[in-house]
């Protein structure tokens, strides 16, 4: 096979509640509050507004669950939209994380209605820049919006939609195979997988995947191009954004893992990423990793990939969209944060739209050295809830403790008290037994001491 890369999946969505100036003005009852006095920053007015699951007709599926991802523009009913947009990685992983993707987990509030609406607000803070301290007058809903936030710029930085169906490169030039996936990535079986293409011919027009999630190969005939398209009802994971159909419409995004009809589509012949430099350097802790490409084509993007030099084990550290479809050159960044000092490789791997991937190593191994000097930095976030990270810096090697205090100076957390290695140290701080308040951290190492304020607001 000279190449299959997949250039769109689609589902249609019609939507069964109305939404003005991106605000659900609900004609049924979906779970979410009407939150008054909600200053709407799209127009300067101060409104009634709905914050919560949107219900949808997805595919036949009635009351599929969808949160709104674009707070300033319009949609109504009954308006259909398509997978066809993409979201930030944060907003992805709240909709794989919280209400009713998840049923239940650590803070969730106890009224599924205050639980939508604060996820709906801390979507739109990150989406949309709405500040829930000025726009949200429910304390309820604007704290655990606060918190949801929090948690989603702290850990889902990499969050992505997984590929849960795809056309893969088969065992021969001449063939592919279908793949079908759960939402964990494991093989499933799917029927009555639907084939066509475009020019020439294929082998058969209807095939299935067994338990593994593959199907037999399909050879391709007559033809060194074409469009091969495949459709099947297949899982539709959450976090999968949609967008207008035939205009400009306002973003959803899915809130459950489903099942629906989905076409997958590949070219048959096209080259992939042409990658043209790939280099590195060394910020401290922080290493900056630079490359850029003279054409893409379906790249979905590169995972970042790093490991000690004295490992075989690679860890995924990052992920960086591509651009599609593209013969303008692009230049790339990501800087991978607060690494031990050591020496390591990295390397990328490129992924297209249906899963297909290659790697692309650094030429040359990167030392993460040790500082020069003692210090210790700001907490990140601050202020901060119910988590925050704080690093610090040691020149050499010793006992170390670093401790929280309150502003009565009583100690409220211990969260080193070790000896530690000369290096640049990551340590996490969890105040969710704590009160809102000013609090102090202390660290101590060879005779040395700084002391630093942060606030923890619930």
């Amino acid at each position: 096979m000279k190449r299959t890369i997949l250039i769109v999946t689609i589902l249609f969505v019609t939507v069964t509640s109305i939404y003005s100036q991106g605000i659900a003005i609900t004609t049924g009852t979906p779970t979410g509050r009407n939150l008054s006095n909600f200053f709407d920053p799209c127009n300067g007015l101060t409104i009634t507004a709905y914050a919560g699951v949107i219900a949808c007709n997805f595919e036949g599926n009635a009351n599929t669950p969808f949160y709104c991802l674009d707070l300033c523009t319009n949609i109504g009913i009954p308006d259909t939209v398509k997978d066809s947009a993409g979201t930030v990685s944060q907003a992805i992983y709240i909709l794989q994380n919280y209400y009713p993707q998840q049923a239940s987990y650590p803070g969730k509030l106890s009224d599924n209605r205050d639980e939508a609406a604060a996820i709906q607000c801390a979507i739109w803070t990150i989406r949309n820049g709405l500040d829930v301290n000025v726009s949200v007058g429910n304390t309820t809903v604007r704290d655990r919006a606060i918190a949801i936030t929090n948690d989603a710029l702290a850990n889902g930085n990499s969050s992505s939609v997984p590929t849960t169906f795809s056309i893969l490169p088969g065992l021969n030039s001449d063939d592919f195979r279908i793949q079908t996936l759960d939402q964990n990535g494991n093989g499933i079986a799917v029927n009555n997988i639907q084939l066509s293409i475009t020019l020439g011919s294929l082998s058969t027009n209807v095939t299935t995947t067994d338990a593994s999630g593959l199907s037999a190969p399909i050879v391709v005939s007559g033809t060194s191009t074409g469009t091969i398209t495949a459709t099947a009802s297949v899982v539709t994971v959450s976090g999968l954004a949609f967008a207008g159909y035939t205009q400009n419409l306002q973003v959803l995004g899915l809130a459950r893992t489903t099942t629906a009809l989905r076409s997958v589509t590949a070219e048959w012949g096209l080259l992939p990423v042409e990658l043209a430099s790939f280099t590195a350097n060394v910020s401290n802790s922080n290493v900056n990793l630079n490359w850029n490409t003279v054409s893409e084509t379906n790249n979905s993007g590169f995972e970042i990939e790093r490991k000690s030099i004295s490992s075989e084990n690679w860890q995924k550290v990052g992920f960086v969209e591509g651009h599609g479809t593209t013969n303008v050159p692009y230049d790339f960044f990501f800087m991978d944060r607060n690494v031990n000092s050591g020496r390591y490789n990295y390397r990328l791997k490129q992924i297209d739209f249906n899963g297909n991937f290659e790697y692309h190593n650094l030429n040359s191994e990167i030392e993460v050295g040790t500082p020069t000097k003692f210090e210790l930095s700001q907490n990140y976030p601050n202020p901060f809830n119910p988590s925050t990270t704080i690093n610090f810096d040691l020149p050499v090697a010793g006992n170390v403790t670093l401790k929280v205090f309150n502003t009565s100076g009583i100690e409220v957390a211990t969260l080193v008290n070790e000896i530690r290695s000369a290096g640049y140290h990551s340590v996490n701080f969890n105040a969710t037994n704590l009160s809102s308040g000013i609090y102090y951290y202390r660290l101590e190492a060879n005779g040395v001491s700084k002391v630093m304020k942060m606030a923890l607001i619930k």
